[in-house]
């Protein structure tokens, strides 16, 4: 009889044991929880992130609080998302990332981080000087096919990013020889948009918010956004398909990522939150008061649609002579 009770005693031990792990997880979180934002204070991953962390607060009932890390371009936040512990307590907000590794800054892939959703997308717009000649895209296009050098197109940052990026592959799609772009790399897309109201440039790929200020000044006009739809708070640029007749949709997204390895409920827990805050129609509300494009992707959509911009973006690169 003692021995039974002392192996049933055993086995309620091990049980507990076994599942005391679990239910751990399963509480978490118990402590606040860090989200990495690659980038500085006030643009519009940073702004996005927070819009999150006060929502993601309101769901679990801890501080997410959100670090910033845009040294390198990026490459150290991105980096630390990488590299956290995969415990659910140090997340991030990460965008178009597989430039670079073909540009020689960083090795990053998808297989390094948990994907849990998108919920952001903003198309590219091309803008041109307001006393430019060409009064629509096919214009530009076919001026600049004629003779590439001789037109310069401002990156914004490094000529990798997701604004170049989306006019490389529309000036690809067109036929016009890559290797021979005039692309200027500069300090990003506000600096490079001012240089092109001034006349330093020819055309700015950015997104049209960012351009926002300088097209109700009539300093400069946008010929085409890079979207599926026109935008609601620009309903007088036309999309690459109304302009050109181009099924393309480009430009710069954003999504919550946690490090490669995140516990299933634990990115599950997160997908199901995210899944609530971005259909809810305050959150809809404020990204288009801030000019903001909502995207919905799940984990598995996002992973997939990472897959094929990591394979689509490198392939324009290597066309490029990047």
């Amino acid at each position: 009889m003692k021995k039974l009770y002392i192996k049933t005693l055993l086995t309620v031990a091990i049980t507990i044991l076994t599942v005391l792990p679990a239910a751990a997880q399963s509480d978490w979180p118990q402590r606040p929880v860090t989200i990495i934002v690659p980038s500085g204070a006030g643009g519009g991953t940073d702004q996005t992130a927070r819009m999150l962390a006060m929502r993601l607060k309101e769901k679990f009932g801890q501080p997410f609080n959100i670090v910033n890390q845009g040294q390198g371009s990026g490459v150290v936040g991105i980096s630390s998302i990488r590299g956290a512990k995969p415990d659910g307590y140090r997340l991030g907000v990460i965008y178009n990332f597989a430039h670079y590794l073909p540009m020689g800054q960083a090795d990053f892939s998808v297989s390094d981080f948990t994907a849990i959703a998108q919920y952001n997308f903003d198309p590219a717009g091309f803008h041109v000087r307001s006393d430019s000649g060409w009064t629509t895209l096919p214009e530009a296009l076919d001026a600049i096919k004629q003779n590439p050098a001789a037109y310069s197109i401002g990156c914004g940052g490094g000529c990798g990013g997701s604004w170049p990026v989306a006019v490389v592959t529309l000036f690809k799609k067109w036929g016009v020889e890559l290797e021979h772009l005039k692309m200027i790399p500069g300090k990003g897309a506000a600096a490079a948009l001012q240089d092109l109201a001034a006349g330093g440039m020819d055309v700015v790929p950015s997104s049209v918010p960012e351009a926002g200020p300088l097209l109700a000044s009539g300093r400069i006009k946008a010929l085409a956004v890079f979207g599926e739809e026109r935008l609601m708070a620009f309903p007088n640029i036309p999309t690459l398909c109304e302009a050109a007749g181009i099924n393309l949709s480009l430009g710069a997204w954003r999504g919550l990522v946690g490090p490669a390895g995140l516990p299933d409920d634990i990115s599950k827990a997160l997908e199901e939150a995210m899944t609530e805050i971005v259909s809810s129609e305050d959150w809809r509300a404020e990204m288009v008061e801030r000019g903001f494009g909502v995207q919905w992707r799940s984990a598995t959509d996002f992973n997939a649609y990472m897959l094929e911009q990591q394979i689509e973006v490198r392939a324009i690169l290597e066309d490029f002579g990047i």
